[in-house]
């Protein structure tokens, strides 16, 4: 690597990485104890905790192309700002509510401030960082996502356990304050001149943007949906066969920190094999076993056999690091690239929306083992797209 790449990865420390850090174990919290807080004192079934687990991802995807506009109309550094403010009320709402659908309606809220923070970042990304390392920068930046929560589903676990089960939504609010003083500090720096100059806010330029790249978003976008889709089985499985189970909060937590570990474990080979071999041989790995993981469910009825399954959950999601915002940038304009990536984060993320409901559905509706294989079967589709929709830049 020259000294200029390092630089440039040096210079996304402040500004990305560390916020982000401090953002990925806010969220980690409340992994393993959302879905049981839902269920303990709100009396949410299956079906009802898929909702609120898919609300934060239907509340970031419906905003998804909204937060590209406005980047290009406020720039990048006030949009970071927002999304931070709003993920603290998120979560102290989150904290306070007294019902599900108040429940729901914070997270929703808590996925517009995903939105508008996650699109702001990748949008400073795909403008400043170039090809040649945009691999490994983005896989470190879902490397520090992925270490951030290897600390927070931990942490949610023991407050849940030995404070109250409301405990770690207020801590999300006060890593929210801590970040939103890093980020005033540390973005200042941030030039938003490129984007203001370069993108214009109008329905027609959006539709145009649209139509320009129907064919990558019909195609690869569903690649990239099939991935956000098994990804997200994790959060919804972990929590609820552990309970099921009859394993202790922090028992579940632990789980799920180990299988956040093995997935930051794996983002510095990631971004490695996508620079150097391609973007495929990050893909099928993946989707191998995170299928894999999902088959095994039916037959996990003990800790050790739940343990595994996160485990290898982990290795898949940590072999494909930073795999979904590296295509997205591949393909984003140079220099206009938050319109496209608002459109491509509302496609991928509909994974995300739809994978908990689906998951509670047919869970709720017949068994979670069900449930699981149809996923496992998801990630043999993502495979077979994956081989014939994404060309590596020496194929296009």
């Amino acid at each position: 690597m020259d000294k200029s790449a390092k630089s440039t990865l040096k210079s996304l420390i402040w500004t990305v990485y560390f916020p982000s850090f401090l953002l990925a174990i806010g969220q980690g919290i409340m992994i393993p104890i959302l879905p049981l807080h839902a269920r303990e004192t709100m009396g949410a079934n299956e079906l009802m905790i898929g909702m609120v687990v898919a609300a934060r991802h239907f509340g970031t995807m419906g905003f998804d192309i909204p937060a590209g506009v406005l980047i290009s109309m406020f720039g990048l550094r006030k949009t970071m700002i927002s999304g931070i403010v709003l993920f603290a009320i998120a979560a102290i709402g989150t904290a306070l509510s007294p019902n599900l659908f108040l429940l729901i309606m914070c997270r929703l809220l808590a996925g517009v401030s995903y939105s508008f923070w996650s699109i702001s970042r990748h949008s400073y990304i795909a403008i400043n960082v170039p090809y040649s390392i945009r691999g490994r920068s983005l896989s470190f930046f879902g490397g520090v996502f992925r270490i951030g929560t290897i600390i927070g589903p931990l942490l949610g676990g023991v407050l849940a356990e030995y404070v109250n089960i409301r405990t770690p939504f207020f801590a999300q609010a006060v890593l929210a304050i801590i970040t939103l003083i890093v980020v005033l500090i540390t973005s200042r720096t941030i030039s938003d001149e490129n984007i203001k100059h370069e993108e214009n806010s109008s329905v027609n330029n959006l539709r145009s943007t649209f139509l320009l790249h129907k064919r990558d978003f019909a195609s690869i976008g569903l690649m990239a949906v099939a991935l956000q889709f098994v990804r997200s089985a994790r959060e919804f499985i972990i929590p609820v066969l552990g309970d099921d189970m009859g394993l202790r909060k922090d028992e579940i937590g632990f789980i799920t920190t180990l299988s956040f570990s093995i997935d930051a474990m794996m983002f510095p080979i990631a971004g490695i094999v996508m620079d150097k071999y391609g973007r495929k041989w990050s893909g099928i790995p993946a989707f191998f076993l995170m299928g894999l993981s999902m088959m095994i469910v039916p037959f996990t009825s003990t800790y050790y056999m739940l343990t595994i399954v996160g485990l290898l959950a982990g290795m898949g999601n940590g072999v494909s690091s930073g795999l979904v915002l590296t295509i997205g940038s591949d393909l984003a304009p140079k220099k206009a690239p938050s319109k496209f990536l608002g459109f491509w984060r509302f496609i991928t993320d509909s994974g995300h929306a739809v994978a908990p409901m689906g998951l509670g559905w047919v869970a709720a509706s017949y068994t979670l083992g069900l449930a699981s294989l149809l996923f496992s079967s998801i990630a043999g589709l993502g495979i077979i797209m994956l081989l014939l929709f994404v060309k590596e830049p020496s194929e296009k």
